[in-house]
């Protein structure tokens, strides 16, 4: 694919790469939300998708709410305010709008099925679970996952085994990207990495396109080689309400508004009409907020000192 072909807007890279049923993991965690990607999936309805997310939070429940989701495999869903996520609770206690099986792991596990995905490892041994409960008998919560607890072959010792995790597309908002796909991304990375790198596809979905010689005169940022990357999405105040370092800051505001008006099914229907089917896009999303508001969330540019990664400029005879 020609670079051209992987520049592309959000309804287009949403449209060609996830479909019903998709196994969809979205990166980022607290910052780098996919925001406006998980708002085009809603619009156009995609449903009975498999959802990898380590961290979810609104992204998470707005999907839920919609009736997207047939399954989700995370560690916690709730709004950072902190408040409950109503349409997670809903969904989990009494199948509205429809019954989600859930996968739970603890965030250090999912890092490690998501490291066990990235290299095709059929497994990673770890110890950070025992006694915590999850190595006991399951109680009356629900939630499910695929750990095994074996004898270590070397010690003797009792250990978790962590099953890889796979999907067939991933997404997730990073601050620049080039028009080859070469994502770079600074801040809390998380488990992004392993986790875009365990699937199949990968849309990136960027603050800014810039040039291949921005990229090449930084190249420890790439999170994401270009080689691995089907579509780029330049998408300003992607993450939107949450952070993204150097760009903006967290937007407490929509969280509380979100947290009052998602409280009964009717309300989170009347907040959906009006912040994503009522938009096209991410652009007239940004129409719904008060510029005032957004560039006070704007973050005053600094200038961190330079490194340098050196110019060969003479060989050495051997």
């Amino acid at each position: 694919m020609s670079d051209d072909q992987k520049l592309m807007s959000m309804s287009e890279a949403v449209s060609r790469f996830v479909n019903k049923g998709t196994r969809l993991f979205l990166g980022g965690f607290i910052q780098q939300e996919p925001f406006a990607a998980v708002h085009e999936i809603i619009r156009q309805g995609i449903r009975d998708l498999h959802l990898t997310h380590v961290a979810s939070m609104l992204s998470v429940d707005q999907m839920l709410g919609a009736g997207l989701i047939e399954k989700l495999t995370t560690t916690f869903t709730w709004n950072p305010i902190p408040a409950t996520a109503h349409c997670f609770v809903r969904a989990m206690t009494r199948g509205i709008p429809r019954r989600v099986e859930l996968e739970e792991y603890s965030i250090l596990i999912m890092n490690l099925a998501l490291f066990a995905g990235a290299l095709d490892l059929p497994y990673v041994a770890s110890k950070s679970l025992m006694g915590s409960g999850f190595d006991g008998e399951l109680g009356g919560s629900g939630a499910r996952n695929q750990l095994k607890f074996e004898k270590s072959p070397f010690t003797g010792e009792r250990v978790c085994l962590v099953p890889p995790l796979k999907h067939d597309v991933g997404i997730m908002q990073v601050q620049r990207c080039d028009p080859e796909g070469n994502a770079q991304a600074w801040g809390i990375l998380g488990e992004s990495q392993y986790g875009m790198l365990g699937c199949e596809h990968i849309i990136i979905c960027c603050e800014e396109v810039v040039d291949p010689d921005v990229i090449r005169r930084d190249p420890n940022r790439t999170l994401i080689p270009g080689y691995r990357v089907d579509a780029v999405v330049e998408a300003p105040w992607g993450s939107h309400p949450f952070p993204m370092t150097g760009h903006y800051d967290m937007d407490w505001l929509y969280f509380a508004h979100y947290e009052r008006k998602t409280r009964n099914v009717e309300d989170f229907k009347a907040f959906l009409d009006e912040w994503v089917y009522g938009v096209r896009d991410r652009n007239e999303y940004l129409g719904l907020l008060d510029a005032n508001r957004l560039e006070k969330l704007r973050l005053e540019p600094t200038n961190p000192e330079p490194v340098s990664y050196g110019r060969l400029t003479r060989h050495f005879e051997v």
